[in-house]
């Protein structure tokens, strides 16, 4: 499997460039080549990173054999928060640059503010060849952490595909099979049975939206609709047909009485896994696999994975929930020894196995994700791979989703609107149509077609 049927020449264009920088990455299975050669640039120095915990891990196991290769280099990867480091990159950047390290981590829902807000801040790693690298990584995750002229502002690191966990014990208890269902309308169908059946919600949704992923459920439907609360461009599409549809199937779901209203806090979805608060379905980023099992091991066999259902019978069954990505900032010192860090650590197979291993970040990187073990079946999904399932989902062409700068706001008009339609009764369509005039008066951003 690849992202997109690349053309062997890619990789042998690939693997020579790597050759090029030093004969010991010959052997791994690709890589973006040097920016060595493309900058004329030495490897060698002290380069800083910037990250939080569990990804601070991966790339501090990566240290040790990128040093085999460059034994002059010195890298510091800094424990500095999250949410802190967002607030720390931002005052940087409106420093022009001063005092940030030469890698920055990035939350996918941030790339877009930075780039927006701060123009040739980071630098467009294209520079250093990393575009060779485009067709080994999922095509919504590599082109949101790019500008829309083409130029590659960061590497995906951690690449979440939407989870759709489901209680296995409950279908099975109501007699519905799981594997039937193709469309989000059979799911309300199987819905209003379970509940008939169990008395068990479907999913839960925040409906006060006390917590701002109370959205989630929305970008998920919206996302498999090949949508967002932007497009490309930067335009307001978050009241066009998608995103008033999936508003539509969230209240249709609250109307046939087959929602939970559970506050979106950290120890409710806690209480959802363990079964302490049951629902029967939870569409969630694929690291709730590894949640699932450190903080529900006794559920273990009682919870299934599979792709989410298509909106639309054929559409699309993948989303990118979330990612970070590695970045330089144009401010760096030493832009070269960056790069060949983050290439290392992200863009080839030795690399990626040494920093999924030290952090558990989902990689993106299609070499990893085909390596040998890496798609084997978990005892605690009863013999699924939920690794097999994200892989599947990724493989699929997953939409770009566009934060830009405004996403906060777009995110507060919408969980407006869905308290509004969950809680008043309020008109999906005129409730979207509101909040995305509200986003267009904040920031000037233009409405869609």
């Amino acid at each position: 499997m690849r992202f997109t049927q690349r053309k062997s020449a890619l990789r042998i264009a690939a693997t020579a460039a790597a050759a090029v920088t030093a004969v010991a990455l010959a052997g791994c299975s690709s890589g973006a080549g040097t920016g060595e050669a493309a900058q004329g640039g030495e490897v060698s120095g002290k380069i800083t990173v910037w990250t939080w915990n569990a990804p601070g891990d991966g790339l501090k196991a990566a240290i040790p054999a990128f040093q085999k290769l460059y034994p002059d280099v010195e890298i510091d990867v800094q424990d500095v928060g999250n949410p802190a480091i967002w607030e720390k990159i931002t005052t940087g950047m409106a420093a022009g640059g001063q005092g940030l390290p030469d890698v920055l981590n990035i939350g996918i829902d941030y790339m877009g503010n930075y780039v927006e807000k701060f123009p040739g801040q980071l630098a467009d790693l294209r520079d250093f060849g990393a575009d060779a690298l485009a067709d080994e990584f999922p095509s919504g995750a590599w082109k949101s952490g790019s500008g829309a002229d083409g130029a590659v502002y960061g590497i995906p690191y951690e690449v979440n595909a939407t989870g759709f966990f489901y209680r296995s014990d409950v279908f099975e208890q109501a007699g519905v099979d799981i594997d039937a269902i193709e469309t989000w309308d059979d799911l309300l169908d199987a819905g209003v049975t379970i509940k008939e059946k169990t008395g068990v919600p479907l999913f839960a949704v925040d409906k006060a939206a006390t917590e701002a992923d109370s959205a989630g459920l929305w970008q998920l439907l919206t996302a498999l609709q090949n949508s967002f609360y932007f497009d490309e461009k930067g335009d307001i599409t978050m009241s066009g047909e998608a995103g008033v549809n999936s508003l539509e199937i969230i209240k249709r779901a609250d109307d046939l009485g087959i929602v939970a209203d559970v506050q979106g806090s950290w120890d409710a979805l806690l209480a959802q896994l363990r079964g302490e608060n049951d629902i029967a379905v939870m569409p969630a980023g694929g690291w709730m696999a590894g949640v699932m099992e450190n903080e529900a091991p006794d559920m273990a066999g009682n919870w299934g994975v599979r792709l989410p259902p298509a909106v639309e019978s054929g559409g699309i069954t993948a989303a990118v929930n979330g990612g970070t990505y590695l970045s330089i900032p144009t401010s760096s010192k030493n832009q070269q020894t960056a790069w060949e860090f983050v290439n290392f650590a992200l863009g080839t197979l030795e690399g990626q196995k040494l920093v999924y291993d030290g952090g558990g970040m989902f990689p993106g990187f299609a070499p990893m994700l085909e390596s040998e073990g890496f798609a084997a079946p978990s005892d605690y999904f009863d013999g699924q791979s939920p690794n097999a399932i994200f892989i599947a989902e990724l493989a699929q062409d997953t939409p770009v989703v566009n934060y830009t700068s405004d996403y906060a706001r777009a995110l507060k008009a919408y969980t407006d609107a869905q308290t509004r339609v969950l809680l008043s009764d309020a008109d999906p369509q005129k409730a979207m149509d509101e909040a995305a005039d509200q986003v267009a008066q904040q920031t000037g951003r233009t409405i869609a077609d």
